[in-house]
């Protein structure tokens, strides 16, 4: 009765036990070399279930599952790696025809950075380095489509095995619909020399750097927020609607002098910050409250509402339209700093 039962429960403890491995995964948790071993020596965890199941007398009582893993760790750890320089992938699109452009980036596990090309007659300059690596969709003529993602040659490796390093270069020459998928990879996205007609981060557990360009044209950016941590920096003179709706990771967004921005928020469980300068004419309108803290600078004067819900305005904003105008449409359950 003993053995039928411990039979019973081990799919359900291999279950829990390749959920929980997998999770460490997309948190990026477990180290390179384990993954590349995991890549090669994975049939033997299935011989070990197997051998499980079959109730095949187990040595020292240890189950042949656990026996499994414990020879993947060590090769991991002791057996040398089959290639030792990473494999390098080159991809070059030139602007061409072209007068725009929508590129959507899947980044998944790769960090990646993402830069503005130095030649404006340059659509996109890729060059990746380890594995995975990317596969490269272009379609159009005046108005080209752009699509970057992972590539996997083994189909059963989910996508955030492996480690690779992301080097795209994007041209200023034409305006960007850009859309980047983040995943639990770290993301520096420097947006600063680019023409963009509209960006989207959909962000993921990897940390993500941004920095937003600072063109008079006017431009609408969003981002939606994951588990890792977020900074955005506005680059002065950017005049944008941009909206946020994070998650549980951390916000940290600058808005600097010379700013025209209209800022939607939707805040998570994750704590929010927002700087904005002092001398600009800013406006605040926290229209609900949740569960988390609204802090207000001291330079912003209530003009409505109570609690945290109402106006605030700064000394340059009284009688004249904002430059800055930040809506709290959801607080949330995390805090959120107006500094």
């Amino acid at each position: 009765m003993r053995e039928g039962g411990s039979r019973r429960d081990l799919l359900p403890a291999l279950l829990i036990a390749a959920g929980v491995l997998w999770l460490l995964f997309e948190i990026g948790f477990v180290p390179p070399r384990v993954l590349a071993a995991l890549s090669i020596y994975w049939p033997l965890l299935l011989v070990g279930v197997g051998l499980d199941l079959l109730r095949v007398r187990r040595p020292w009582a240890v189950p042949y599952t656990a026996l499994a893993a414990i020879v993947v760790v060590l090769a991991a750890l002791f057996v040398p790696r089959p290639d030792a320089s990473p494999p390098v992938t080159a991809f070059h699109e030139p602007v061409g025809a072209a007068r725009s452009a929508s590129v959507h980036l899947e980044l998944s596990s790769s960090a990646s950075h993402v830069f503005t090309a130095s030649d404006a007659s340059t659509l996109l300059d890729a060059q990746i380095r380890g594995r995975p690596a990317a596969t490269f969709e272009v379609r159009g003529d005046r108005d080209k489509t752009i699509t970057v993602r992972p590539q996997f040659t083994r189909p059963w490796v989910p996508a955030s095995f492996g480690t690779s390093r992301w080097d795209l270069a994007l041209g200023p020459g034409v305006p960007l619909d850009l859309r980047v998928d983040g995943g639990s990879g770290s993301t520096s996205l420097d947006l600063a020399g680019l023409h963009l007609a509209g960006f989207r981060l959909d962000g993921g557990s990897g940390a993500a750097t941004l920095t937003l360009p600072g063109t008079a044209d006017r431009y609408r950016a969003s981002v939606q927020g994951g588990s890792g941590p977020a900074r955005i920096d506005v680059t002065a003179g950017a005049s944008l609607d941009l909206s946020l709706d994070m998650g549980s990771g951390s916000t940290d967004l600058v808005l600097p002098p010379g700013t025209d921005a209209q800022v939607s928020v939707r805040g998570g469980s994750g704590p929010i910050r927002i700087d904005v300068p002092t001398d600009a004419a800013v406006r605040l309108e926290a229209r609900n409250d949740g569960s988390g803290p609204l802090r207000v600078a001291s330079f912003l004067e209530r003009q409505s509402g109570s609690g945290d819900i109402g106006v605030w305005e700064s000394a340059a904003a009284h009688g004249t339209a904002p430059a800055i105008l930040i809506t709290v449409a959801d607080a949330g359950s995390g805090s959120i700093s107006i500094r």
